[in-house]
């Protein structure tokens, strides 16, 4: 089924396909990688993922997600670039009859414009600079090697984190500008061993709080396993969740 398909060549028509999405505001770069399209309450994009390659975004239910991209597989509109896809939690199964689709992961994105309250171990952070970058990725090595961050990789980053009393790296942060030019958090890591001490959340509340007060809004992504990450976050203030299936194209 075609009929209704129309193009989306601009954010704010993207945003408005969306219905105000926050993840499509804060998010989705301006302007957009392409011409995307919509059908009903569905909405496919181009966008860069975290990677910086060109990927799809898909939303909306499942059954105009189904006609969308039957609609868009039919009438060769996908970019030969796209090599994976982003879907609404729920609709996975609804591109999956219309593409090759491999292996991926479940994770979410949110967001908050409050300054969550200050908490006592804040007190501890130190800013880090380019001089810590190989203690940095060791941590992260060692205690978070499923990290999106990229130590000093790119412009913008705002490193903090704690040491112990021998001078050892135990927790870090990052706030950087998002491909959208927003504020988002990753590699919030904490050692094994200083785990219950309030570390990782001393700093996602301080990176937090800068971020919102400097542009307004602070926004984040998980892994869906982390339970403890997700409850520390939406402590901490943040919502408006947006469930993802990623994959990648066989």
């Amino acid at each position: 089924m075609t009929e209704g398909l129309r193009p989306v060549r601009t954010h704010e028509e993207a945003l408005e396909a969306s219905a105000g999405s926050a993840f499509v505001r804060y998010d989705v770069p301006a302007p957009l990688e392409g011409v995307g399209h919509a059908l009903g309450r569905a909405l496919a994009l181009p966008r860069r993922t975290h990677t910086r390659r060109l990927g799809l975004l898909v939303l909306g239910p499942p059954a105009d997600v189904h006609s969308l991209v039957a609609a868009i597989v039919a009438r060769d509109l996908l970019d030969p670039a796209v090599r994976s896809v982003t879907v609404q939690r729920g609709s996975l199964d609804a591109v999956a009859g219309h593409l090759p689709l491999r292996e991926g992961n479940e994770w979410e994105w949110l967001c908050t414009t409050s300054p969550p309250p200050p908490v006592a171990a804040e007190s501890r952070l130190v800013r880090l600079t380019s001089d810590d970058q190989r203690e940095i990725e060791d941590l992260l090595a060692a205690a978070n090697p499923g990290t999106d961050a990229r130590p000093f990789q790119h412009p913008g980053q705002h490193w903090v984190g704690v040491r112990d009393d021998g001078g050892r790296l135990v927790a870090c942060g990052v706030c950087e500008p998002s491909l959208a030019g927003h504020p988002i958090l990753s590699g919030i890591t904490v050692d094994p061993t200083q785990r219950g001490l309030g570390l990782g959340l001393a700093v996602t509340a301080h990176l937090t709080r800068q971020a919102v007060a400097n542009a307004g809004v602070c926004t984040l992504g998980m892994y869906s396993h982390n339970a403890v990450a997700r409850r520390l976050y939406l402590g901490l203030g943040y919502g408006d969740v947006h469930e993802w299936s990623s994959r990648r194209f066989g």
